[in-house]
């Protein structure tokens, strides 16, 4: 079984650091301006990186990217940029290289795009696979030297330095390349985080797509993609990143394209679009209320209630059935809205091992319906609690025993044993919610690698 990352509480404001509007502007660089993206007091422009570009939608929204390949005569350029960059409503249309996104040096019109299969943007960004490779006509006189993608093992690690570069938009007015150094504040196998705390800088909106930059073997190469921006319109909290070097990414997209080929990867999301139970089951037991089932309720109710020593655990399982027989496992995802929570608080994943449903209560249960050692954790000890907020876990070790056979599928266990409560949204809330039901989101191969 594979071991399972530990994860966290993500209960800041999450977007999309694309897509911007273009705006004529002066040079921000003639005006001295240093709070545009890429922001913070040690941003500078960026003369140097031909090969990072911008990318411009058919309704106008503008990414950045990178030139990471060449074909063998030089008449088409592959960009590598983000997924949401290339949607089916504002496709990429034009790629502009240039120091100034408004008067670039040449614009190359898009043939086409691929966008990661695992890719979905109902609220997965964060650990989702917001990739897409763009193709343009080029031509074998374009004096663009491309960029290459990192080699595993990368070496991320919490504290490095990675080089961001972008022409993003906001908090102010900009449209030229701009470049700064982060540090790595979270490292997982398929995404990592900067930390934009304490006026430090890093991306906004209008940077996705961008590169994150590292050394290795003496050449600077892109070993992440620019996907989100968390800190409201400031852009003050964290940026997150696509790692390349990740199998999923890499090996069965990047140079599965790059080379003509199509990737074989599938995505596939499970969460209750009805009223009724569908493919997902919730609730919740409660040990002061042993007799109680709660499987109706709208939320789900995790650890310690203020002022008591009574314990709540939720229930879920979600219906996997759609995987096909032999299929190969690259990531498995469940989150959920956090609705409130009591305070700082670690929430445990523990795989159930009896069956259950919704009529379940802390009687019926009993003690030994779980595992005691958690698959996962999430603290939000970290965290600035607000209204809104998303509770992710990777169960992908989980998931894989599950479907192959190794372990009975009887779903999870969610708990807190630190005196703090966490309130969640369950599979009843109202279709108002839809989109903040418990998910589950798996990318998996139909067969064998």
């Amino acid at each position: 079984m594979r071991k399972l990352a530990v994860t966290r509480l993500v209960i800041f404001v999450i977007l999309p650091a694309a897509c911007a509007q273009p705006t004529e502007i002066v040079s921000l660089e003639e005006r001295g301006e240093e709070r545009a993206a890429i922001i913070g007091a040690g941003a500078r422009a960026d003369n140097t990186r031909v090969a990072v570009v911008a990318t411009r939608g058919k309704r106008g929204d503008q990414c950045s990217g990178t030139i990471v390949h060449r074909s063998a005569k030089g008449g088409e350029v592959h960009v590598l940029t983000a997924a949401h960059c290339c949607k089916d409503s504002s496709p990429p249309k034009e790629i502009r290289i240039g120091f100034d996104y408004d008067e670039p040096s040449v614009i190359l019109p898009v043939d086409s795009f691929d966008r990661h299969p695992c890719y979905d943007d109902r609220g997965t960004t964060l650990y989702g696979y917001d990739v897409c490779v763009v193709t343009a006509r080029g031509s074998d006189a374009l004096n663009v030297t491309p960029i290459p993608l990192a080699s595993a093992p990368d070496e991320l690690t919490v504290g490095g330095a990675v080089t961001l570069v972008g022409y993003g938009i906001t908090p102010v007015t900009n449209s030229i390349r701009r470049k700064i150094e982060a540090h790595v504040s979270d490292v997982a196998p398929l995404t990592f985080l900067t930390d934009q705390t304490n006026e430090r800088g890093g991306l906004c909106y209008g940077d996705s797509g961008g590169p994150a930059l590292i050394p290795q073997g003496g050449v600077e190469v892109v070993a992440g993609v620019i996907t989100l921006v968390a800190g409201g319109e400031l852009c003050n909290v964290a940026g997150g990143f696509a790692r390349v070097t990740f199998p999923g990414i890499r090996d069965e997209f990047l140079d599965k394209v790059l080379a003509g080929k199509k990737s074989r990867l599938q995505g596939l999301w499970i969460q209750r679009s009805g009223d009724t139970p569908g493919p997902v089951r919730d609730t919740y037991i409660a040990s002061d209320q042993p007799e109680q089932s709660f499987g109706e309720r709208a939320d789900l109710l995790v650890g310690t209630p203020p002022s008591t020593d009574a314990l709540r655990s939720a229930l879920l399982r979600f219906e996997l059935a759609a995987v096909p027989r032999g299929a190969t496992l690259l990531t498995a995802r469940v989150g959920l809205r956090v609705a409130s929570t009591s305070g700082p608080g670690t929430i445990s994943v523990h795989r159930v091992v009896r069956d259950w449903d919704e009529s379940e209560s802390w009687a019926s249960f009993g003690p030994d319906g779980f595992d005691p050692t958690p698959v996962a954790t999430s603290g939000n000890e970290a965290a600035r609690v607000k209204a809104e907020g998303v509770l992710s876990f990777d169960v992908t070790g989980l998931v894989a025993s599950w479907l192959g056979g190794e372990t009975d599928d009887h779903g999870i266990l969610l708990r807190a044993d630190d005196g703090e409560q966490t309130q969640l949204l369950a599979s009843d809330a109202a279709l108002l919610y839809h989109p903040s039901r418990p998910w589950m989101h798996l990318c998996y191969l139909p067969g064998p690698p």
